[in-house]
């Protein structure tokens, strides 16, 4: 394992909590209504791929009543919270202990910017699919401005956080329907269906707090100030950010939605 995924996935393992109280239910809509393209009725073994905490195995299995549902994240800490009931493998998405063709349906919500190669993770996810086998992905689209968030990144720089140290993240090779479609389609699949959705989440103040606390690149940089700063930094950025109004709190962007299927009759 490298560096940059060890960092990456001992940050999810210590903001597990924070994540599943503030950021997984915001996802989860989106992640519901992917499944909706997915042939799951008549699946026999559905892969969650970056399952986190979770929170779609019930679905999964919701919509797939006749399968064996499993889940695969890197973080100990995220995994560790998922339904017992489920099986539940620690891996990397680009090494999966898997036979091929194992799976009919794999499902890669919201992590593959995450992995140091995406594509290589997408050939991995056509291996472990069966001929004719679906995969349905959900990435994010541009960031967009957030008056909330740009007060927050002001006042720690004000109070001298240090500097971001980066989180393995590659938004900007999937954040369109062009460019997950040409990966999608470089690592064997057919049948390419790529869209943009919009989405929007709307935090109360205390949920904002939060989450940017301990959740993400300006969680990290927060975590770098000493106790008695980091108490100063929380009064003054609540004091501005209680002069806001419900709008400038919305988080708005594309998220980009999509299904494909694999092919290994021609290989």
């Amino acid at each position: 394992m490298t560096d940059d995924v060890r960092a990456l996935a001992q940050h999810y393992s210590d903001a597990a909590g924070t994540y599943e109280r503030t950021w997984a239910g915001a996802l989860h809509p989106v992640s519901r209504k992917l499944l909706e393209r997915l042939p799951l009725a008549g699946a026999r073994r559905v892969l969650d791929v970056g399952t986190g905490v979770g929170t779609l195995l019930p679905a999964l299995r919701d919509a797939a009543p006749d399968a064996l549902v499993a889940g695969i994240d890197r973080s100990p800490g995220m995994i560790a919270r998922a339904p017992a009931d489920f099986p539940r493998v620690i891996t990397d998405a680009a090494r999966l202990p898997f036979g091929d063709g194992t799976f009919d349906v794999a499902v890669a919500a919201f992590m593959l910017f995450h992995l140091p190669d995406p594509p290589a993770g997408l050939r991995e996810a056509h291996r472990v699919l069966a001929d004719c086998g679906v995969l349905g992905l959900a990435t994010w689209g541009p960031d967009q401005p957030m008056k909330a968030v740009e007060i927050w990144l002001e006042e720690l720089d004000r109070h001298g956080a240090p500097p971001e140290e980066s989180l393995l993240a590659n938004h900007e090779v999937v954040d369109t329907p062009e460019k997950v479609g040409e990966l999608v389609a470089a690592a064997g699949f057919t049948d390419v269906d790529m869209r943009s959705v919009d989405w929007e989440f709307r935090p109360t103040l205390d949920e904002f707090v939060e989450r940017y606390t301990g959740l993400g690149l300006p969680a990290r940089r927060y975590a770098g100030l000493s106790q008695a700063a980091r108490a100063e930094f929380v009064a003054a950025a609540r004091a501005r950010l209680a002069q806001l109004g419900p709008e400038d709190f919305v988080q708005r962007r594309t998220i980009v939605t999509g299904v494909a299927t694999a092919r290994h009759s021609a290989d």
